[in-house]
């Protein structure tokens, strides 16, 4: 997406709504993933980021760190109510964090083809660290020892299920040698959170009547996916905490 990408695909600019079938019908042509947008589609604010200048070029995993530890509030309250835990994997390269990202198998029967983090259901008894990183190795061949805990992000909620997910970033000293699962993975995507960051790669819309907030990702360095929904938030506030610092 030259110059970085619309603020919602489908929206005229300084439009106050979008035209779902319009939109629907472009994202079908750029897009992997469906997106079940509702007739009513309006235009939210832009990112808590945008414009600042802290955020503009290569963020250090330096600084991600220094977000996390002055930022986040102790997770303990979040981690006993997550059932589901899913892991943020951030590595340095040349000066710029990167965060990897899967596309989940076609033929799984939730979300398929979908833009996600490795990560899943917490077991009975099991911690949300355990299971994060349990499931990574399953998924994409990560292995635990490799990973740094820095921080949990806030415990979200999947809209449709209830399902209440805690994201948990992760450093990896350097880039890892992944061997994916194709039954659960079908490819690992890796994006630099400065691209993430840049403008008019990320934005909100407000759906239906109520306006619940869904966010979405589009960058070159994902191509023709989507980032959109429970994964969107995740990486959105990550971005938020680093803005805020």
């Amino acid at each position: 997406m030259p110059g970085g990408g619309p603020a919602a695909p489908g929206a005229a600019p300084g439009a106050g709504s979008v035209d779902a079938g319009r939109t629907l019908s472009l994202m079908g042509d750029r897009f992997r993933q469906e997106v079940p947008r509702p007739a009513l589609v309006r235009r939210g604010p832009p990112p808590p980021w945008a414009g600042n200048p802290a955020l503009a070029g290569p963020i250090r995993l330096s600084a991600v760190r220094a977000a996390l530890t002055t930022s986040l509030p102790p997770g303990a309250d979040a981690a006993g109510a997550a059932e589901a835990a899913v892991l943020l994997p951030l590595f340095e390269e040349e000066g710029e964090t990167r965060v990897l990202f899967i596309r989940r198998a076609a033929t799984l029967g939730r979300d398929p083809g979908h833009v996600a983090l490795p990560g899943g259901r917490i077991e009975p008894g099991e911690a949300p660290l355990a299971a994060a990183l349990r499931e990574s190795e399953e998924e994409i061949g990560l292995p635990r020892e490799q990973v740094e805990p820095l921080a949990f992000l806030p415990l979200l909620e999947r809209p449709r299920s209830g399902e209440r997910v805690l994201p948990i970033v992760g450093a990896l000293a350097t880039r890892p040698r992944l061997v994916l699962n194709p039954g659960e993975v079908e490819a690992v995507l890796e994006v630099g959170l400065a691209e993430l960051a840049a403008d008019g790669v990320a934005w909100e819309e407000r759906w239906g009547a109520a306006g619940r907030p869904v966010l979405f990702f589009s960058s070159p360095a994902l191509g023709d996916d989507l980032l959109w929904g429970v994964t969107a938030r995740i990486a959105w506030s990550l971005l938020a905490l680093l803005g805020a610092v």
